[in-house]
């Protein structure tokens, strides 16, 4: 069987190294196999055709989606006489062209899908068609007429009786009652769609369901809620191949974290939900991802937040048809203005760095010079209170060494201009410890001498001389002395 299947792709020209890129060989040939046999039984002449159906498929689950499509292209250059297998082939080129951002592709191939599957008769397929059709419209934002296909859809898988169906029925109702303001109604049908997918404990499915309900929460503005039933559902979604449901729930994630403001947070799953969007090729999810990067990083980098918005635009305009040409020009408009907006603002913020640079430098240069003129005037002044001190010292001792002479009357008169010459000390109030050490300085004794009599440390002794500087306006124990004598010539007097 195995060497018959190989056969045949290779009759088909098919290159086995494109689906090695993907996977590995021991994957490709179990896939190959499995495919091979699957088709044979249910499509009989249709093998080959269904082979690439059942391949694409696969491609399609484990979100590999350009895979899935050149898969779906090589189904289509059969002749495919299979009706039901060509309205397969059809719906899932919409799932995927979808996915892709290619809507136009998408509602094309879902129209023809619809449309063939009206001519069978088979309601099961209808239902399909409808659901994907409903989905197709939602996200054109056209939530009325997606409304009239998914009522359609949902009475006729009530009638079925199928439960997983129905469940995924419910799902996409969730999302259009959401779309459409009614919240309850949407609560209600999610709802709906949990209960049955736990009957059958389908995990997958119930994080979709977690995810369908956490997007309902969120405009309920039950943010802890919403956010406990996403985490809930991103634990199976890491855990399985459902690239674009976990794409769909980090977006999620992120918004509610930044709308809580919790920024590193949702930077961290809107970063994540990136990543899984370029390896599944998911654009529409990049996008969204991409928008809240861009609010996420507006006020803070509004380089990096530029970067976010032009990947957005571009991915956002991939999505347009011609059936939303004039809105998507209008969303085009509305982005651009915003660039520009950001550009400007990523300017001034440029602008405004610089001003405050100058500023600083200014403030700076003006500080440095009025420190220098405060200093060159304390300076001064030390200097004034010098010559002050050493010339009361010279009259004083020109005045000793006069009283020790019999003053005659021809030197009266010096010693009268000596004595106006005299300057009054400056009254500085001192503390008692200040005096002690000012006093025993004037004897000159040493400071380790005065720390031994006094019982303190060395280090107190120069802080009170320090002190007793500062206050005197002098700078040294020398000048501290000449200052004392001039105490002590008052003190006699």
């Amino acid at each position: 069987m195995r060497i018959l299947f190989l056969l045949m792709l290779l009759i088909a020209d098919v290159p086995l190294d494109f689906f090695s890129s993907y996977c590995s060989k021991e994957t490709v040939d179990s896939v190959y196999n499995d495919c091979y046999i699957k088709a044979v039984d249910e499509f009989g002449e249709d093998a080959p055709a269904g082979t690439y159906y059942l391949m694409a498929d696969w491609a399609y689950a484990t979100s590999l989606l350009d895979l899935s499509q050149y898969c779906l292209d090589k189904a289509f250059d059969y002749d495919i006489t299979d009706q039901v297998l060509r309205a397969d082939c059809l719906s899932l080129s919409s799932a995927v062209a979808r996915l892709k951002g290619d809507l136009t592709a998408a509602i094309k191939y879902a129209e023809d899908c619809l449309e063939i599957d009206r001519q069978s008769g088979i309601a099961e397929n209808i239902s399909s068609s409808l659901n994907n059709i409903a989905g197709l419209y939602m996200t054109y934002d056209d939530a009325e007429s997606a409304r009239k296909y998914i009522d359609e859809a949902l009475a006729l898988e009530k009638k079925l009786g199928r439960s997983g169906y129905l469940a995924i029925r419910y799902g996409v109702a969730s999302e259009i009652y959401l779309h459409l303001g009614l919240n309850e109604e949407a609560l209600e049908f999610v709802d709906k769609a949990f209960a049955l997918d736990s009957l059958d404990n389908r995990s997958e499915k119930i994080a979709v369901r977690r995810s369908q309900k956490a997007e309902v929460l969120m405009k309920m503005e039950r943010w802890n809620e919403a956010e406990n039933q996403l985490e809930m559902a991103v634990s199976v979604f890491r855990k399985g191949n459902s690239l674009n449901s976990l794409a769909i729930s980090l977006a999620q994630l992120g918004e509610i974290r930044m709308k809580n403001g919790r920024h590193d947070a949702a930077d961290e799953a809107f970063n994540e939900c990136v990543n899984v969007c370029l390896s599944s090729g998911n654009i529409f999810i990049e996008s969204r991802a991409r928008e809240g990067l861009w609010q996420l990083n507006r006020a803070s980098d509004p380089e990096l937040a530029l970067t976010h918005l032009e990947r957005c635009v571009d991915l956002k305009s991939r999505l347009a048809t011609k059936e939303t040409d004039e809105q998507m020009r209008l969303f085009n408009v509305k982005y651009e203005t915003l660039k520009r907006e950001q550009t400007i603002q990523l300017q001034r913020q440029r602008l405004r760095w610089a001003l405050i640079c100058v500023v600083l430098l200014l403030m700076l240069l003006i500080l440095s010079v009025v420190m220098s003129v405060l200093k060159m005037k304390a300076a001064n002044a030390v200097e004034r209170r010098n010559a002050v001190l050493i010339q009361a010292n010279i009259d004083k001792e020109r005045l000793l060494a006069l009283a020790k002479k019999d003053i005659p009357a021809y030197v009266s008169s010096e010693i009268e201009d000596i004595v106006a010459r005299q300057v009054e000390l400056p009254r500085i109030h001192l503390t008692a410890r200040e005096k002690e050490i000012a006093e025993m300085c004037a004897k000159g004794k040493l400071s380790k001498e005065i720390a031994a009599e006094l019982g303190i440390s060395p280090r107190t002794v120069e802080t009170h001389k320090n002190n007793l500087f500062k206050k005197l306006g002098i700078n040294n124990t020398v000048e501290l002395m000449r200052y004392m004598q001039m105490v002590f010539a008052e003190k006699e007097k």
